[in-house]
């Protein structure tokens, strides 16, 4: 185990030489980036946050599971990533161990709320779309509110058994951030945290939407050839009555009246945003997964260091990704961006607008 641990430290230091001597056109590529991306997703969360506290149609329970994510990138932005900046320009770590300890909490922490809040948001839209007679009773604002401090107290409590058991944080230079030591990564403790925050979540997403799209699809079908049918023949009421009391009786996928037609919309189009989100999240964090995956087999940093920095990159830019999704998808997110320029360009004072649903 000596030898193992040896190993590590040599290759460690190995990364550490590496990113201390960047040719200088690295460092300005890579510095640049790294500040930009901080800025963007401190600005970009911001901006979605002060939509939210603006507007109160995007504070609905569904919306605050994007709120929930937007804070976690904002708090990412402030606490995780300001140390990455300084990084990737100095080319070494040049704070205490302390701090050390207090970046890599941060950032596992932030990133284990990050992953779980996903199953949520997948099984609310699971329930709307498959079991809306339940989703009433089950969505109100006080069981949401408890699922997200529950998740919550699990993404602290995660680290914690690792700390107790006298391990602490180390400064990866390949990803320029502090992070689990690899010589840990084969305990129990770390196939739990692997399982129960990564692959877990991975299940139920894919099972939840896999569910939901084949529902939606069936429904449209039906929809459409009912509707079609109404259209051939709108001169014989009989037909059209029972044609929509056969669109009625399909359970728990109907479309009960002309009037509740746009709330399924609105409620489709949600689903289709919120499923964006994650698949777009998902897919900046697998580089990441990977990587990891390869140096938990081999048991050291066996990988070029621009690998273990383009993963972090994208890890980082998933920040940023939840308020644009969210921007281009939600037409009242969009609204609110629209008043606060001409608000910022006319010089007025905002108003808090409490717009209901």
């Amino acid at each position: 185990m000596s030898n193992v641990t040896s190993q590590n430290v040599l290759e460690t230091r190995t990364l550490a030489e590496l990113l201390s001597s960047r040719q200088n056109a690295t460092v300005v590529v890579e510095a640049l980036l790294s500040v930009i991306l901080n800025i963007a997703a401190l600005f970009l969360n911001c901006v979605l946050c002060w939509a939210a506290y603006k507007n109160h149609r995007l504070r609905r329970m569904t919306s605050v599971y994007v709120l929930v994510l937007a804070l976690t990138d904002l708090l990412t932005a402030g606490l995780v990533m300001p140390f990455m900046c300084d990084v990737s320009i100095y080319g070494e770590w040049r704070y205490s161990w302390s701090a050390c300890q207090f970046q890599a909490f941060c950032c596992v922490v932030l990133a284990y709320i990050a992953q779980l809040m996903f199953p949520l948001t997948a099984i609310n839209r699971y329930v709307r779309v498959l079991r809306p007679r339940i989703y009433s009773k089950l969505f109100v604002r006080k069981y949401t509110l408890l699922s997200i401090i529950i998740v919550s107290l699990c993404a602290i409590i995660a680290p914690l058994p690792y700390l107790l058991r006298g391990h602490t944080f180390t400064f990866h230079p390949g990803m320029m951030i502090c992070f689990y030591a690899i010589e840990n990564s084969r305990e129990k403790q770390s196939i739990y945290r692997i399982v129960f925050f990564t692959i877990l979540p991975m299940v139920i997403v894919a099972f939840c939407y896999f569910r939901i799209y084949n529902s939606v699809k069936k429904h449209s079908k039906m929809v459409h050839s009912v509707r079609t049918d109404l259209r051939r023949n709108t001169n014989d009421s009989f037909a059209m009555e029972t044609k929509v009391h056969r669109l009625g009786n399909v359970p728990d996928m109907t479309v009960t009246s002309i009037s509740s037609n746009r709330l399924s919309l609105d409620d489709i189009s949600m689903t289709k945003t919120l499923f964006a989100i994650i698949f777009a999240f998902f897919v900046c964090w697998t580089p990441l997964y990977i990587i990891t995956a390869i140096d938990t087999a081999n048991g050291a940093f066996d990988l070029p260091r621009q690998a273990y920095f383009f993963a972090t990159y994208l890890v980082g830019l998933s920040s940023i990704i939840n308020p644009l999704i969210f921007g281009y998808m939600n037409a009242t997110f969009r609204e609110e961006c629209k008043m606060l320029i001409k608000a910022l360009g006319s010089k007025r004072p905002l108003q808090v607008r409490a717009v209901d649903n």
